[in-house]
């Protein structure tokens, strides 16, 4: 060390002794109190005081990382944690470790993600957030299985946490080798277990007048840029603000321009995220609401345990998770009759399924989707391209074999699948190994990571698509009829296995729906065969699209609105009953 820089730390060590500076740990301690209460920007502000003191402060520079990350500032995030770690390498390494985890998971960065889990639980091995983690991360590497085996060692720690039962039956709907019943079964012990005995007691009292206008409340954690809305938006907008009025409870995360558009079109807006169970439910109470519908199911950062408490009178699930969410309070999940014909998956619900007369959602094109191409793909390519945009997690090993089949017997054919995480070499090289092992060629399948400005634009390059099973895609498959593409799908024998049923015969193309794995090989194979056929089919198809009963706003928000009213109807008719 230089002269001049020990003089200078000697004189700053004796200014600290002479009370020039504050205490370091005093505005520590201050800004820890900020952060626990959610004052996020006090916090930060002393952190980096902090730091302008002694640039070397470990808990300052991983707190400063956390709050990064979580306003999405990753690369920030990435340095900070970076630099507590090494700097203080046995303080808090598993938090620090935990964190860089998540940082390098949200850039898609799985590998370094799962590396970085492995590392702290390996520090901290009872520890339930990594263990939650490494199967979220999991999860979003196409491996569900896996995920649900750390889920499930996350839950033997910790029996009653109500989000890891939920990642569980989240995961639970990708696999194969988890079967309907099991899902529901699974879902039932969630309900009984952890959301039934949270039931309020008390009964609401409401008008039980049928005719009167009702109030709605629509709960969701995806009030902002999530698909959810391409299906919840053209309701919102065109509710009958003569016969309902409108709430919004928000648990957002992060607000965006889509979020401002939102709150716009509600006649009542609530951000319920800071809010416990029990002051949320509170609050849906106070506001007296007559139908609270549930936009989330089991997926993340839902508030499934609000609506166990019971808040509303009728309770109702729609839209954003497909299947039992196995509370007791829930007293409807909406859906079709091609999705559940009556007969087929009533066993497999707690709640009594409510069927719509068209379909169960009505699709809203992104504002941004590019035109179609005027003719198909093959024209150019000389050879036929299938393809894929779903989330890995839906594409297990049967739906692989099924591919590879279908590239065999389609000559110098190729397949086009897009995924998170692919500009990861050590992921890409697993995700090669795998389609190799399962026979497909990987010089005729081209791999291409997620990118935002590839939305859309990825059809374009495609002749047929493939739908997974029997997870089948819902937005996926929207999207991909809008920009001209057919789909082939393989029916199911429960609504999650039975969209792509839906959004086919809805669309007009029942044709392309195939019974079995066998006749879903057949059909993507002769359709990519009969070249007159394919172009055919291609014809015109967004226009179709646009006229079908997919994009019918007008008639979804009649049959939703019709259903609302009846729900109502059945339940002012029990209370006349018991009066």
């Amino acid at each position: 060390m230089s002269q001049n820089r020990k003089q200078r730390r000697i004189a700053k060590n004796q200014e600290r002794k002479q009370g020039l500076f504050p205490p370091v740990q005093n505005l520590f301690d201050q800004a820890m109190q900020h952060h626990r209460a959610g004052r996020v920007a006090e916090a930060e502000q002393l952190y980096r005081q902090i730091l302008a003191i002694d640039p070397r402060h470990a808990d300052s520079l991983h707190l400063l990382g956390v709050i990064a990350h979580q306003a999405g500032r990753l690369d920030i995030a990435l340095d900070l944690i970076g630099q507590s770690i090494a700097l203080k390498p046995n303080y808090a390494v598993a938090r620090s470790l935990h964190t860089l985890g998540q940082s390098l998971q949200k850039q898609g960065k799985f590998d370094d993600a799962a590396s970085c889990y492995e590392r702290a639980l390996a520090l901290e091995p009872d520890s339930v957030e990594i263990l939650n983690d490494l199967g979220n991360v999991s999860s979003a590497q196409g491996k569900p299985d896996e995920a649900i085996a750390f889920y499930k060692s996350a839950l033997a720690l910790k029996p009653d946490l109500a989000p890891l039962r939920s990642n569980i039956l989240l995961a639970m709907i990708y696999t194969a080798s988890v079967s309907p019943p099991e899902l529901a079964a699974t879902a039932r012990d969630f309900g009984q277990r952890i959301a039934d005995p949270l039931r309020r007691p008390r009964a609401l009292i409401r008008d039980a007048e049928v005719e009167r206008k009702l109030r709605i409340g629509y709960v969701s954690p995806d009030f902002c840029n999530h698909p959810v809305n391409y299906f919840f938006e053209p309701l919102l907008k065109q509710h009958n603000r003569g016969r309902f009025e409108i709430f919004g409870y928000s648990n957002t995360i992060t607000e965006d321009a889509v979020t401002a558009r939102l709150k716009q079109e509600f006649d009542h807006w609530r951000d319920i995220r800071p809010l416990s169970d029990d002051a949320a439910a509170d609050l849906i109470e106070a506001d007296v609401i007559d139908i609270l519908v549930d936009l989330a199911g089991h997926a993340a950062d839902n508030r499934l345990l609000v609506f166990a408490r019971k808040p509303a009178p009728l309770q109702v699930t729609w839209l954003g998770y497909p299947a039992t969410t196995g509370l007791a309070a829930m007293d409807y999940r909406i859906t079709d009759t091609c999705a559940e014909p009556e007969g087929l998956c009533e066993h497999l619900n707690v709640e009594a399924l409510w069927r719509l007369p068209g379909m169960f959602c009505c699709y809203q094109a992104h504002e941004n989707s590019p035109a179609v191409i005027e003719h198909p793909p093959f024209e150019d390519n000389g050879y036929i391209t299938f393809g894929c945009f779903n989330h890995f997690s839906k594409v297990g090993d049967p739906v692989l074999a099924a591919w590879a089949r279908i590239l065999e017997q389609v000559p110098d054919s190729r397949l086009l699948l897009e995924f998170v995480g692919l500009d990861s070499p050590k992921f890409r090289a697993a995700v090669e190994a795998r389609l190799q092992g399962l026979g497909l060629p990987l010089d005729r399948v081209m791999l291409e990571p997620r990118k935002k400005s590839n939305q859309f634009v990825l059809y374009n390059r495609i002749d047929i698509a493939l739908d997974p099973f029997p997870c089948n895609g819902g937005t996926t498959s929207m999207d991909t009829l809008w920009m001209g593409v057919p789909l082939i799908t393989l029916e199911g024998s429960h609504f999650g296995s039975r969209l792509g049923v839906t959004i086919l015969s809805n669309a007009g193309m029942p044709e392309l729906i195939a019974r079995n794995t066998d006749d879903y090989v057949q059909m993507a194979v002769d359709l990519a065969l009969n070249k007159p056929r394919l172009r055919d089919l291609r014809h015109n198809l967004r226009q179709k699209i646009a006229a079908s009963p997919l994009m019918n706003q007008t008639a979804f928000v009649r049959d939703m609105e019709t259903a609302y009213r009846e729900m109502w109807r059945k339940w002012c008719a029990t209370r006349s009953d018991t009066e």
